[in-house]
């Protein structure tokens, strides 16, 4: 079974910002803003959102009864471990999906002290109590590709016997290449048609939008995600890093996502979460659309695809070209110069304005208006063109 034509693959993303985000070491969003941040996310079209359990106590269960009283366009998930108690607990609060998950792997099985028949009861059960209640039901196995292939089908194998309608394969250390996840997944993909496969990917080896895509080219349409990656540890898969990686493969795919409202999601939990966006941060980083060096530059101005692999108009951004650097090309300050005097520089005037902006970013970066100023100055000393 090969890798599928992107533009076939069908997607669902699932945002976990309200329960794995929660997890975050520096995170503590309040519940008027856990609220708000729902809607957000539901307004920019994420398809389903997973939630923590109930049996965590009444918070939690305060907010599941809120958010279905919301009536929101995504799917509410609640995430619950293979157990009575937890089910019954988010059953009560009105759970109508829910997101099963149970350490099978030979390390968590024994830090459990269960044995093989002890954890097939316990996912039988839970998946029928579940399912016999009406609510959808996925079952994930923690720590998946540190599992045994054999164990991982067994335990599916129960799951799926028991009415499960969708299975997870999750990366939970982050220790998986995009190699093994495709392959993965590709074996599970064939070993169960017609059941559909979410991956849920940790960073800790800053594989996890790969290996998200890697997932879902191989067969797991559902991929969970978390803006700005925030979560366990460092974090999972970011949502700006999804969407960032999906345009350039199959745009079409986004269509439902209202991508020009990433920059404002990614500002909000970073406000909540109390840190900055990062740098690097695909799409709604700071820098994301900034061009210095002046061959770049000279070559955006004519042909911005040259340098961007996408539009910044597509996430609401606007195309940076800077002349604050000792790097600040002819090009750069003849387009910076013309637009701040309104009219057309010389080659003259360009070369004075370079040989100015360059002079005095040796010592320092320049922003926008004291570029400005230095433009002017230069152009409006004696021996102008």
């Amino acid at each position: 079974m090969g890798t599928r034509r992107c533009d076939l693959i069908p997607l669902t993303v699932v945002d976990t910002t309200l329960r794995e985000g929660d997890q975050f070491a520096g995170a503590q969003i309040g519940p008027t803003d856990r609220l708000r941040l729902a809607q957000a996310l539901d307004a920019f079209g994420v398809d389903e959102l997973e939630l923590p359990s109930p049996a965590l106590g009444p918070a939690a269960e305060e907010e599941l009864k809120a958010l279905v009283g919301l009536r929101l366009r995504a799917a509410l998930r609640v995430h619950v471990r293979c157990h009575p108690g937890d089910l019954e607990a988010a059953l009560r609060a009105g759970a109508t999906g829910l997101h099963l998950y149970l350490g099978i792997s030979p390390d968590r099985a024994r830090s459990r002290s269960r044995s093989w028949p002890q954890l097939a009861q316990e996912i039988r059960d839970s998946v029928r109590l579940a399912r016999s209640a009406g609510a959808f039901v996925r079952f994930s196995a923690e720590d998946a590709f540190r599992t045994p292939v054999r164990q991982l089908f067994a335990a599916f194998d129960v799951a799926v016997e028991a009415g499960a309608q969708r299975l997870g394969v999750p990366d939970t250390v982050g220790v998986a290449t995009p190699e093994l996840v495709a392959r993965t997944v590709r074996r599970v993909a064939a070993r169960y048609p017609g059941i559909a496969l979410e991956f849920h990917g940790h960073n800790d080896t800053g594989c996890a939008v790969a290996n998200a895509v890697a997932a879902w080219r191989a067969g797991a349409e559902c991929l969970d995600v978390t803006v700005l990656g925030i979560g366990e540890r460092v974090g999972i898969t970011s949502l700006s890093g999804l969407m960032a990686r999906l345009y350039t493969l199959a745009p079409d795919r986004l269509a439902g996502y209202r991508l020009a409202q990433l920059p404002g999601l990614d500002a909000r939990v970073a406000e909540l979460a109390g840190i900055a966006i990062p740098f690097n941060q695909p799409l709604t980083g700071a820098h994301a659309f900034t061009h210095v060096a002046g061959v770049h530059t000279q070559a955006v101005l004519r042909v911005p695809a040259t340098y961007e692999a996408i539009d910044p108009a597509v996430v609401g951004r606007t195309r940076v070209i800077s002349v604050g650097t000792r790097l600040t090309g002819r090009h750069a300050v003849a387009d910076f110069a013309g637009r701040l005097l309104g009219r057309e520089v010389g080659a003259g005037e360009v070369q004075k304005a370079t040989a100015a902006l360059r002079a005095a970013s040796g010592t320092r970066r320049l922003g926008p208006q004291a570029a400005a100023g230095i433009v002017r100055a230069a152009l409006a000393a004696p021996g102008r063109e």
